[in-house]
């Protein structure tokens, strides 16, 4: 009812949406034609499986038919391509190679039929006869009508005879029927298999990548030095004499000025002091001069007394045209008692061991300064001692803040200053707290003088590699373990800017082993190249060398990957 008869030889079957495989090759058994176009729809239900595509293709082989698929689908048309099906593109039948020809079982003898239980109508189908000819004639297919387009209705019918089939191959008994199930491209234990390859290979990779390491142990050839450079630094130079072992040097005097304030420490006290000052002994008696032994008492109008410290000869008064010029001398007093109250200002003194006798009116005392210092207090004992030690921290403190501001300024010039080579000299120095008093705290101020003499710490290297080169030529660079120990400056001459001082060298081996170096040297090399270039080193005596993991056969190409462990016994 649906297929268009073609000249004799050609048919064309038109299929529905619906048509399944089974109901295809019943059609396709059907055909009496040696060659069939199959049109499918764009949306058959072939293309959701096309191994349904295979198997009309294999049976259309075992009855000896060439199939030609004609159709919109991409999904059909590319597959039935993958499957070397002629594609017939709606004016002829796109040829259909040779090989496949030859492969066709209408030219051959028929081979067995892929399926033993097959739909009843083909049981009265005549089989195609074998061809007598070796090549199949081309033909000039007409113009294929489109599909025919079925109403809903009509393409939810099915003929008799195809309701037959379709209930022949969906209910029949399953036990007694072969099944022919496509062949799955993709499926669990596939893709799990390739999961496992992939992640083994990928982790095969990353262990070559990653993993691959070196170890190499070497002996070193040992040579001990010992040795007491003499070193020189100069002012007066600009360029090392590596042969006389000078080095220039660089000459700093530099000045800075501070305060600070420190806290008494100890118990509290009770101070007490007495009031001091100056007064000035008149002689207006006689022209004899007149002794006074120390401690002789002056007392004030208010009956303060203050005491001459030391003995003193008062001059005899000056005698002209028969009058007396009082003459008078200088005396240091202090005050009979501690207190406050004896400090008092400018006043007119008497001596009282002369009271009674013509004296005592001749001989007076004035004073032209308040006198100070008369206190009675309780409070922790600034002592000499606590004062001299503020005085060394504060003078340290600043002769250390000029040495970091210096080293700091050049900083990036690699200058050195060892112990020895700076002095500070104390410019200024002030308490505004005298010794002896009792307070809690006091501050102190100070002015300081810098100086030292510095040298290039590449400069001095420069001596000692020359010095060692001198009576070991074949040992190299030496290699400082971490930052270099000077020694104390034997002498220091500011004035001429000249600096003295010896280096001791106790080495058990001065031969440099250059670490870096030789793992640079050793990367991506193998074992036969690593062995050839250590022999060139003279600072190694032997190597064990050994790759990790196992298939490694070379150094890796990274530096870091290769561990150098020096053998030292």
């Amino acid at each position: 009812m649906y297929n268009n008869k073609m000249p004799e030889g050609f048919e064309i079957i038109h299929a529905r949406v619906k048509d399944n495989a089974p109901i295809l090759i019943d059609r396709l058994l059907k055909s009496k034609q040696g060659e069939v176009v199959l049109v499918l729809p764009k949306n058959s239900i072939i293309a959701a499986n096309l191994n349904s595509l295979r198997i009309l293709a294999q049976e259309a082989e075992s009855v000896g038919k060439i199939l030609s698929i004609s159709t919109e689908n991409n999904d059909i048309k590319n597959f039935a391509q993958t499957l070397k099906m002629p594609i017939y593109d709606g004016k002829k039948i796109q040829p259909v190679p040779a090989e496949t020809i030859k492969n066709y079982k209408f030219l051959k003898k028929p081979s067995r039929k892929l399926m033993d239980i097959m739909p009843p109508s083909y049981l009265h189908n005549d089989r195609q006869k074998e061809s007598s000819t070796d090549e199949l004639p081309t033909f000039q297919l007409p113009e294929i009508p489109e599909t025919p387009e079925f109403p809903e209705a009509q393409m939810e019918e099915t003929p008799i005879y195809e309701a037959k089939i379709e209930n022949f191959y969906n209910t029949a008994d399953k036990d007694n029927l072969p099944v022919i199930k496509p062949k799955r491209y993709f499926s669990y234990n596939r893709t799990i298999v390739t999961i496992i390859v992939l992640g083994s290979v990928s982790f095969m990779s990353a262990m070559y990548l990653i993993l691959p390491k070196a170890n190499i142990k070497i002996s070193i050839n040992k040579t001990p030095l010992k040795a007491s450079i003499p070193v020189a630094v100069s002012k007066n130079i600009s360029s090392s004499n590596l042969a006389s072992g000078i080095i220039p040097g660089q000459y700093f005097l530099l000045n800075k000025s501070g305060s600070k304030t420190f806290t008494v420490e100890g118990e509290s006290k009770e101070v007490s002091s007495k009031a001091s000052g100056y007064i000035e002994i008149y002689n207006a008696y006689s022209a004899v001069p007149q002794k006074l032994l120390a401690q002789t008492r002056f007392e004030t109008k208010e009956g303060q007394i203050f005491k001459i410290q030391k003995s003193v000869i008062v001059p005899g008064a000056n005698v002209v045209n028969g009058n007396l010029t009082p003459s008078s001398i200088k005396a240091e007093v202090v005050a009979n008692s501690a207190g406050e109250e004896y400090n008092i200002g400018p006043s007119y003194f008497t001596i009282p061991g002369f009271k009674g006798s013509p004296k005592y009116a001749g001989f007076y005392a004035k004073s032209t300064e308040p006198m100070s210092a008369g206190k009675i207090e309780v409070g922790k004992i600034l002592t000499s001692a606590l004062l001299e030690n503020a005085k060394n921290k504060l003078r340290d403190q600043l002769a250390q803040e000029l040495e970091s501001d210096t080293l700091n300024m050049v900083k990036d010039s690699d200058l050195k200053l060892i112990d020895g080579a700076s002095s500070v000299k104390i410019d200024e120095f002030k308490s505004l707290i005298p010794a002896g008093s009792a307070v809690d705290s006091f501050t102190i101020t100070m002015k300081i003088t810098w100086q030292a003499l510095v040298f290039k710490e590449k400069s001095f290297i420069a001596l000692l590699n020359n010095f060692i080169a001198s009576k070991h030529p074949d040992a190299g660079g030496f290699n400082f373990d971490g930052q270099i120990s000077y020694p104390k400056a034997s002498s220091a001459d500011f004035k001429k800017g000249e600096l003295f001082f010896t280096f001791n060298i106790d080495k058990e081996n001065i031969l440099a082993v250059g670490i870096g170096d030789l793992q640079k040297e050793l990367a991506g090399r193998d074992e036969n190249e690593i062995r050839t270039l250590i022999a060139d080193k003279k600072f190694i005596s032997g190597a064990t060398i050994s790759f990790w993991p196992f298939w490694v056969n070379r150094a890796p190409a990274s530096p870091n990957k290769i561990n150098i462990i020096i053998d030292n016994n």
